[in-house]
């Protein structure tokens, strides 16, 4: 019993850091769902792909205010489908388009409910995407993988919520052009991002 009710304060006492404390470190990982919006529509259509994602963020709380920083590992893309002369998709010939990237949302947000157990809230803010791999892509039409950026800026907005130390963010992010802007076609991607994590302290 002794235990039980040591375990029980230490377990409390630790909640009290997380709840207060103004800064907090975390871990986080989630899944995405990823199109490409383009005007090169004899090249894509907007179908989507599902990837993983991962990494870390730090949140610092002013209040009703906080900031918040993130880095995280992810895949991006969307599906390529090839064009005959008459603009028609060829039937079952489509390909995967995916390219990976380092992304840094640096997000500012505001506490709409914020109680020592429970918050509710919203973020905005934009986000820097640095392109780690060559994109994975089919010889289907004459796009030229050259000419993705090495970096890119897009804007994130979404909700999320803290039980405890756990954290649940849901998001969508908008990039601008991810192709270099003397390329005969531009091309953006949307991103909708689910994600779960825990505040280390």
């Amino acid at each position: 019993m002794k235990r039980f009710c040591l375990t029980l304060f230490l377990f409390f006492s630790l909640f009290s850091v997380w709840s207060q404390s103004p800064v907090n470190l975390g871990l986080k990982f989630g899944t995405n769902s990823s199109s490409l919006i383009t005007n090169a529509n004899e090249f894509f259509d907007q179908s989507e792909i599902n990837k993983i994602f991962a990494g870390a963020f730090v949140r610092v709380n002013m209040g009703k205010i906080y900031f918040q920083p993130e880095v995280y590992f992810n895949t991006k893309g969307g599906i390529l489908s090839s064009f005959n002369s008459n603009s028609t998709i060829i039937p079952n010939i489509s390909e995967l388009f995916s390219y990976q990237t380092i992304d840094i949302p640096i997000l500012l947000g505001i506490n709409i409910i914020n109680k020592p157990i429970f918050n509710l809230r919203v973020h905005a803010g934009p986000v820097l995407s640095y392109v780690t791999t060559d994109p994975l892509i089919s010889d289907l039409t004459n796009l030229n993988i050259d000419d993705l950026k090495d970096n890119y800026v897009g804007i994130q907005a979404g909700i999320g919520f803290d039980l405890w130390f756990v954290t649940i963010d849901a998001r969508v992010e908008n990039s601008f052009n991810i192709f270099i802007d003397n390329s005969n076609y531009s091309a953006a991607n949307r991103v909708y991002l689910l994600s779960a994590g825990i505040k280390l302290f």
